[in-house]
């Protein structure tokens, strides 16, 4: 994939960086509603990774509150982990999720809304 970077001096064209990437998946999760979760693949397929890069990014998260990694389950419906400041703490991400939808989740699916096939 190529990233178009505009500068003063003009635009640059460039393949993706781990950055690049890491930006990506913590934009499309913002899409994610309040009260509703989609999937690490559902996300990886708007992108075009693996679904295990996509948890091992949000496993890196450093800002839970705008970046709400909480909302990405596994495709079986499991939580999957969650991990905050370092430490793993996948109860916490079911109590996010159960606060959050108040036991009325909904599923969203970003390649659904975006139509990718």
């Amino acid at each position: 994939m190529l990233v178009i970077e505009f500068k003063k001096s003009g635009a640059i064209v460039r393949k993706w960086s781990v950055y690049d990437i890491e930006e990506a998946v913590y934009t499309l999760i913002q899409l994610v509603p309040i009260g509703c979760i989609t999937t690490y693949n559902d996300v990886a397929k708007v992108l075009g990774i693996s679904p295990r890069l996509v948890a091992k990014i949000l496993s890196r998260n450093r800002n839970p509150i705008a970046i709400p990694c909480h909302r990405i389950v596994k495709s079986d419906n499991g939580l999957g982990g969650y991990t905050l400041n370092g430490k793993k703490v996948p109860e916490f991400k079911k109590r996010l999720i159960d606060l959050e939808s108040l036991h009325n989740l909904c599923r969203y699916s970003l390649s659904e809304l975006l139509e990718i096939k």
